[in-house]
């Protein structure tokens, strides 16, 4: 069977909805290990799509497999104590701050996002939140609302919802440069909540570096002047680390500094390594206030089943060990660098944003179907990546060979010079 009859076999029964870049790539996958992928033809693909970012150790990482296998030879359905759990609650515990001690796990990030929301309106009696511009922070209603685009045809979004522009210094909407500007789009998002707000902010709702649009990563002290802010208002600061968190941006939280500490962590993505897992993170305090720490307030049908446990276990331990945030540090400022001076001056490229190993290379391209010429001819030379508007995204595991990354970027540079622009 052809990879084009395999897609299309699938399609006849699969919803039409999925990735565009996995539609375009039309991959029938075999095997995968570490950041390749070999496909039904034999033919070997580096990837940079990650699954979005879901990547973190890499395919087939030898502690992760054994630890997954023992687990589903021993038990797998149930939400009751556990090795597993206890041992996901200690390398927990080592990880994450300190205020963040007490933890609920989900399925997916828009069950979290749904979660944290839910816990900041239960914490503080009020029910407004304040998002921002090309965020993603997923599709369920509550989260619809908070993003970009995601609305369109599908009528009003949940009440309370207020929108500000994100600082995407890059493309200011004031049209001003930074540093000189003041930060002068929080300035805007003072007056947005002054004109639009009822005084029953509940939370502010920020992406650390916002992944569909592109990797933007904000200027310095932009999340401690969104902190400062909910602070004003006594409102809750929830930070969605649903792509940045567990070491992707070089840190194990991207939000994580003394003058920014969020109070609620969402966590997804690489927290499972590809077992579908997330969490809401939060303290002691605030989950036990309101309704959502009553029995089964916040409870989800598969959140604390052994396998999602045992994932998230050998993840954090990991990332702990092997410090594979600072490895995302120093492998992303190397990448971001030879990035900025080999594309500074080809046509194609408008910029290069990201922060760790969460990289995004913009294009000077007017619609899909350029963009997608542009991603086919980057898989034609054994590069797989991510889309999101314009941006091609690049998400290689923490885990990556320094030298297989360097010539996947050396390859990727090599067709985007030659590609013709638009």
């Amino acid at each position: 069977m052809t990879p084009d009859t395999h897609w299309d076999a699938e399609l006849t029964v699969l919803g039409p909805g999925i990735s565009e870049a996995v539609q375009w790539a039309k991959l029938v996958v075999q095997h995968a290990e570490g950041m390749h992928l070999t496909d039904s033809t034999g033919r070997r693909v580096t990837d940079l799509m990650g699954g979005a970012g879901v990547n973190l150790l890499g395919h087939s990482h030898p502690a992760y497999l054994e630890a997954m296998g023992r687990q589903m030879s021993s038990w797998m359905i149930g939400a009751h104590a556990g090795a597993a759990r206890l041992e996901m609650t200690r390398q927990l515990r080592q990880l994450l701050p300190a205020h963040l001690n007490r933890i609920q796990l989900y399925s997916g990030g828009s069950e979290a996002v749904e979660s944290a929301i839910r816990l900041a309106k239960s914490a503080t009696g009020r029910y407004e939140v304040l998002s921002f511009w090309q965020a993603f922070h997923g599709r369920t209603l509550g989260s619809l609302a908070h993003t970009s685009g995601a609305s369109t045809a599908l009528g009003p979004t949940a009440p309370g919802s207020i929108k500000a522009p994100y600082a995407n210094c890059a493309h200011c909407p004031l049209k001003l440069t930074h540093p000189r500007c003041g930060l002068a789009c929080v300035e805007l998002t003072r007056a947005i909540l002054r004109e639009q707000s009822t005084g029953s902010l509940a939370a502010i709702l920020v992406e650390p570096v916002q992944g569909r649009a592109g990797n933007i990563a904000p200027p310095a002290g932009y999340l401690a002047a969104l902190r400062q802010l909910a602070n004003d208002h006594g409102a809750l600061l929830i930070a969605d680390e649903s792509l940045t968190g567990m070491g992707r941006t070089g840190a194990v939280l991207a939000s994580d500094s003394p003058d920014s500490r969020p109070d609620i962590v969402v966590l997804g993505k690489g927290l499972g390594n590809g077992y579908p897992v997330s969490a809401v993170c939060a303290s002691t305090t605030l989950m036990e206030t309101g309704p959502y720490g009553s029995p089964s307030a916040s409870s989800s049908s598969y959140g604390g089943f052994p396998l999602a446990c045992q994932a998230v276990a050998v993840v954090a331990e990991t990332v702990r060990v092997e410090q594979l945030a600072e490895r995302a540090r120093r492998l992303g400022d190397r990448i971001l660098h030879r990035l900025r001076h080999d594309l500074a001056d080809t046509p194609l490229v408008a910029g290069v944003h990201g922060r760790g190993l969460a990289i995004g290379v913009e294009l000077h391209v007017t619609g899909k179907d350029q963009l997608r010429r542009v991603f086919q001819s980057l898989l034609h030379a054994g590069i797989l990546v991510m889309t999101g508007g314009h941006t091609l995204r690049l998400y290689p595991p923490l885990t990556a060979d320094a030298h297989e990354l360097d010539a996947a970027v050396d390859a990727l540079i090599n067709v985007l010079q030659r590609h013709p622009a638009p």
